[in-house]
């Protein structure tokens, strides 16, 4: 299997949690669920056939914990590398904050000022629920701390909070390294899954917060924190380790799809019963680190080429922009959303969303090349963005650093 296949593999995975959550997001907030289980929706009894075939798009906010162990995978894989060539991760911590800032942060903030003031003076026109958002809202989302408060947990945008999350995640990469370093790969992931399950339960159980997505009602702040979700990130991280030791080589990938399907199934299960809550998100993330051990093992006949299925290119493209379109795809369909819910038939309003969604999608296209793309690498001292760059290179203690990020990072 080549480089390119590789990440194109994960590219493909990018584009598909991205349209998963988006899914979620036109229909799962909207539609019936057919299911005695999952309180966001509320399951409608004796619903119809076309409740029953539009029905995974409910399960469309897994895209967050497949982006979460896409994620670790996607930033460990370069320490792992380092490790396995010198014996050491070489973590020098004021680069990678620099890069993840240059990569994440400026879409980001483009998104959290414009739909503020987006929401501030058009939400009489939206399905916006509640007051417009206030400039608390605007200051906790620029500075990434609305995620430790209920208040401000689902400001602004719904999916700003797994922003928070990723951010909290990367303030906590250097310990996951010492913890690497000392007591070992596995025993670290196992040591932090304990004690996120351990934090899990007393919040739950103790103070009352709840799952996100899941529960009906908050509060959901602390399910939303580094200690509760951080054992998805963690076996991405595990898994760029076995795919740099050639872990991928010795396995078939229909033994790995099916280890898949029995964890996946296992976590839906647990959904079933609130008591069961807490390892809900551990056994999606496992079964999602299956699908993506999966996706790069090499394919055992015909490696040397890419697929060239039209679903397969479109997956891959749509992982390129992902974070685009993780960032605006609610935007537009705020303003369809109020008349179409007017229509009394279930199956246009659906075709409706999905019709709102792909015209949604060449305007994201065009905020990626012009937003977001200028930064999915450090400039060069000959583009405009250099100086800004070594700017901030100079204020964190660096000198100018001009090498190209990950890929897929």
């Amino acid at each position: 299997m080549t480089a390119k296949l590789r990440l194109d593999s994960i590219d493909a995975l990018r584009g598909t949690a991205a349209l998963m959550v988006a899914g979620y997001h036109i229909w799962g907030h909207y539609g019936v669920y057919p299911f005695p289980s999952i309180g966001v929706v509320p399951w409608t009894k004796s619903a119809g056939i076309f409740a029953y075939l539009v029905s995974p798009f409910r399960w469309g906010y897994l895209g967050v914990g497949l982006f979460l162990v896409l994620s670790g995978f996607c930033i460990h894989l370069p320490f792992a590398r380092k490790r396995a060539e010198s014996g050491r991760y070489d973590f020098e911590w004021r680069k990678f904050y620099l890069r993840r800032l240059w990569r994440l942060y400026p879409a980001y903030a483009v998104s959290v000022v414009g739909t503020f003031f987006l929401l501030l003076f058009t939400s009489h026109g939206t399905d916006l629920v509640g007051s417009p958002p206030t400039v608390m809202d605007l200051l906790s989302h620029l500075t990434l701390t609305h995620g430790y408060f209920d208040r401000y947990f689902y400001g602004i945008v719904h999916v700003y909070w797994s922003l928070a999350l990723e951010f909290e995640i990367y303030l906590a990469y250097p310990i996951f390294l010492y913890a690497f370093r000392n007591i070992g790969l596995s025993r670290s992931i196992i040591l932090l899954s304990v004690v996120s399950l351990a934090w899990r339960f007393v919040m739950m159980n103790v103070f009352h917060y709840q799952l996100i997505s899941i529960a009906p009602t908050g509060p959901y702040a602390p399910m939303g924190f580094v200690l509760s979700r951080m054992p998805e990130w963690l076996f991405g991280a595990w898994l760029a380790e076995w795919f740099v030791a050639g872990g991928n080589q010795s396995f078939h990938r229909i033994s790995l799809v099916i280890a898949s399907v029995v964890v996946l199934f296992a976590a839906i299960l647990s959904t079933l019963a609130e008591p069961m809550w807490v390892f809900t998100d551990l056994l999606f993330g496992l079964g999602f680190a299956f699908v993506i051990a999966a996706a790069i093992v090499p394919m055992r006949h015909g490696a040397s080429s890419s697929p060239k299925h039209i679903l397969y290119r479109a997956l891959v493209w749509t992982g390129t922009i992902s974070y685009s379109i993780y960032l605006f795809h609610m935007q537009l369909s705020w303003f369809a959303n109020p008349w179409i819910r007017e229509l009394s038939s279930e199956p246009l309003q659906f075709l409706l969303r999905v019709g709102v969604l792909l015209i949604s999608i060449p305007f994201i296209a065009l905020i990626f090349r012009f937003v977001e793309a200028p930064f999915l690498s450090a400039p060069r001292p000959d583009e405009k963005l250099f100086r800004i760059y070594s700017v901030l290179s100079r204020f964190i203690g660096i000198k100018s650093d001009a090498s190209v990020v990950v890929r897929n990072g």
